[in-house]
């Protein structure tokens, strides 16, 4: 691993990082400190076709500053280039490509991407929600891209974007990630991700806590978004009813799926993350609120999804769903 500060269009780097929104830039600034990763976003406008240096500013958690460190905002060089245009040759040298979107733009970020990676590349979709490592599988297939491998990860760190390259972190977290396809990652680069990125780890069983992770949400996310309110709310009584329905079904779902995951366990985890996230606002919340489209298809719609697949009955996530989709739909 190596550290210093490149030059402008002459570096040579081996991570791209696709997606400029909160977590994109934060895991970027991580991984700043170790080598030089490119950041692809689709609204970069750059003065000509080359990997263009870009100001990013990074504002650290108090706690993250030395004592007698007064100011916890730094400005560091981002090279970034347009997710559309960025060409093969620029991406020649790229051995991992983590992608940071929202769930529901995954598919689209890689099918502008796919054929433009180099050969025996490897994916980590890093987001919320499951689902699209199944589209993803199907696009490699599609364009014949069997080669190129792909690891799942999560990520509970929390940030927000400022302006376009201006980011603050607002929580730590933990971010684990896993194989599921492909050739594995090099010890290296996993030595990499794993110092770079605090409290990282890896996985040999990455699907079960990505459904520990998707169960929690499917409790909590919906349900704060629909009543507006904290996570700590769900602690009250009156919720206990519909928690316990939605966990039974997506309990039922995982083990259907081969992973084995128990009701008691799920909902004994749950009633924690309520209780230590009780002033938090899911992100969710924050997207009905704000209006914005939800990742309900990748959390409580993909449990009712996989369902269907095994004739498993699940009313209490469709309507979760339902529910959700209406809030967020415009006024006809």
């Amino acid at each position: 691993m190596r550290s210093h500060s490149p030059a402008p269009n002459t570096v040579t780097s081996n991570i791209a990082i696709v997606g400029a929104g909160a977590i994109g830039m934060l895991i970027y600034h991580q991984l700043n400190a170790f080598t030089q990763p490119l950041l692809l976003g689709r609204n970069f406008t750059l003065a000509d076709a080359e990997n263009q240096t870009q100001p990013l500013t990074f504002d650290a958690l108090s706690s993250d500053v030395k004592p007698n460190n007064v100011v916890n905002v730094h400005t560091e060089p981002c090279l970034v280039n347009n997710l559309k245009t960025v060409t093969p040759k620029q991406l020649a040298s790229i051995e991992l490509v983590i992608v940071c979107v929202k769930s529901y733009q995954v598919e689209a970020a890689l099918t502008a991407l796919i054929d433009k990676l180099p050969h025996n590349a490897t994916l980590l979709l890093l987001h919320n929600g499951m689902g699209p490592h199944l589209q993803v599988m199907a696009l490699l297939a599609s364009q014949q891209r069997t080669d190129i491998n792909l690891y799942l990860g999560t990520t509970s760190q929390a940030a927000i974007k400022v302006t376009e390259r201006h980011v603050r972190q607002t929580g730590t977290g933990k971010t684990v990630f896993g194989h599921f396809h492909g050739h594995k990652l090099t010890p290296q680069l996993i030595e990499l991700l794993v110092t770079a990125i605090p409290n990282c780890q890896i996985s040999d069983n990455i699907l079960l806590g990505l459904w520990q992770k998707l169960i929690v949400n499917c409790a909590i996310n919906p349900i704060t978004a629909i009543e507006q309110c904290q996570n700590g709310q769900l602690a009250q009584p009156q919720y206990q009813q519909q928690i316990n329905a939605i966990t039974t079904e997506c309990v039922a779902v995982a083990n259907a799926e081969g992973i084995t995951i128990s009701l008691s366990e799920s909902l004994e985890t749950i009633a924690q993350v309520i209780t230590l996230t009780a002033n938090n606002f899911s992100s969710m919340h924050q997207d009905v609120k704000h209006q914005r489209m939800t990742e309900i298809a990748q959390i409580n719609g993909f449990v009712a999804a996989r369902a269907g697949v095994h004739q498993i009955k699940t009313p209490a996530n469709n309507a979760m769903t339902d529910k959700i989709n209406q809030l967020t739909q415009p006024d006809l």
